[in-house]
């Protein structure tokens, strides 16, 4: 029976434990145990006692054991010191958390479920509660977090994501060195986001140099307001989506008129990601046609030799050569007298300095839009959160690198 027990013992994986007794019982397997040494420092004058008070019994859920539901039945003492016999305390054992009911190893591994699947999946998995589970996340995630340490970067990526889209929006802060998410604001605005920046320890404040994001007017006024040492950086991605949505537009207002002066829609219909794609990706089939529209529609023809033009802006290397360059492109823009592609060297002209300062530090917002498509994913496979605090909490614990 001792060989058993030992085996028992060494399965459960807990040190400072004996087993008394075993019994399986409707596909549950219960281990009757006691703490190996009965003693401990009072808390109230720190001297060492091991008289007993009382004792009785608890169950706790622990880690299976083959396959088979396992139950820890624990005894569990009191003690009392001769400073203070009317107040005994509980013996603690470093193997459960105070007021819980699983042991530590247990909880990690519902943690560890619990970071790779929905909290309602393992509330299901394990038979606890769906608050059980998420408290449980929520602990040892937060002291993952802490254990972290503090943040040491000098560029920042900002970017917002929706939290219930068309209604309510959040900021994601990203550490653009390690591509792990900071922190999340609640809110978009000017106001929120200076607000959140003040409560930062200076310390993190004064080493920020950079900080990246799209051509939003609230954002690049926070952190000119809040970060007097970061310069704002216009993310290149942003120029180009602008820029190909702009040309989008064009061939939408020259089709349009086409189609009221001629009648035949499908004449210049059919052409989009022709247009809007790399010269050197499109077929021989998409070349001819879009040589046979443009050689009828000249403008169209314009739009797509403007398009490529301006290809040749991201691959240049110098912050000098790109000023030169915007330059350049804004005469030949105005020169054509397309109106959309006018707008767009407007919106250039007024983020210019922002736009090149992408030369003096090369970092681009391209990793904070990928974990916003994490949040996004982490956001669908809960199908939403009502809590903000829990979503934050998750979101702190999965968006690292």
């Amino acid at each position: 029976m001792n060989n058993i027990l030992d085996f028992t013992s060494k399965m459960l994986g807990i040190q400072g434990l004996e087993v008394i007794h075993t019994n399986v019982n409707s596909g549950t397997y219960t281990v009757f145990a006691k703490p190996t040494h009965i003693g401990a420092i009072c808390p109230k004058c720190g001297r060492f006692t091991n008289v007993i008070h009382d004792v009785r019994v608890q169950c706790y859920g622990h880690l299976s054991i083959w396959g088979t539901k396992t139950e820890l039945v624990l005894q569990i003492f009191r003690l009392e010191c001769s400073c203070d016999p009317d107040h005994p305390f509980d013996l603690t054992c470093n193997f459960i958390r105070k007021y819980q009911r699983q042991t530590i190893p247990y909880e990690i591994y519902v943690y560890e479920l619990c970071r790779n699947n929905s909290i309602e999946n393992v509330s299901k998995l394990t038979n606890l509660s769906h608050g059980k589970c998420q408290r449980i996340f929520n602990h040892y995630a937060q002291l993952e977090i802490a254990n972290r340490g503090p943040i040491k970067t000098e560029y920042l990526g900002i970017d917002d994501f929706a939290v219930r889209k068309g209604h309510k929006y959040n900021t994601a802060i990203n550490d653009l060195t390690t591509n792990s998410l900071i922190d999340i604001i609640e809110g978009r605005t000017k106001d929120e986001v200076i607000a959140y920046i003040n409560d930062l320890p200076d310390d993190f404040k004064r080493q920020i140099k950079a900080v990246s994001m799209d051509m939003s007017r609230s954002y690049c006024s926070s952190i000119i307001e809040a970060l007097p040492n970061a310069k704002p950086v216009i993310d290149r991605f942003h120029i180009a989506q602008l820029f190909h949505n702009l040309i989008d537009d064009a061939r939408k207002h020259i089709q349009n008129k086409v189609r009221k002066e001629e009648g035949d829609k499908t004449k210049v219909f059919g052409i989009r990601w022709a247009l809007l794609k790399n010269f050197e990706d499109l077929t021989a089939e998409e070349i001819e046609k879009l040589f046979k529209i443009c050689d009828e529609y000249p403008k169209l023809g314009e739009c797509l030799a403007i398009k490529e033009e301006f290809r040749k802006f991201f691959a240049i290397n110098t912050k000098e050569n790109a000023a030169a360059f915007l330059d350049y492109f804004k005469e030949l823009v105005m020169d054509s007298g397309i109106p959309e592609l006018q707008t767009f060297c407007k919106t250039v002209d007024s983020w210019r300095e922002y736009i090149l300062n992408y030369y003096d530090f090369k970092i681009t917002n391209g990793p904070t839009e990928g974990l916003n498509h994490k949040i996004k994913n982490i956001k669908r496979r809960a199908y939403g959160y009502r809590n903000t605090t829990n979503f934050k909490i998750r979101l702190q614990a999965e968006c690292v690198s």
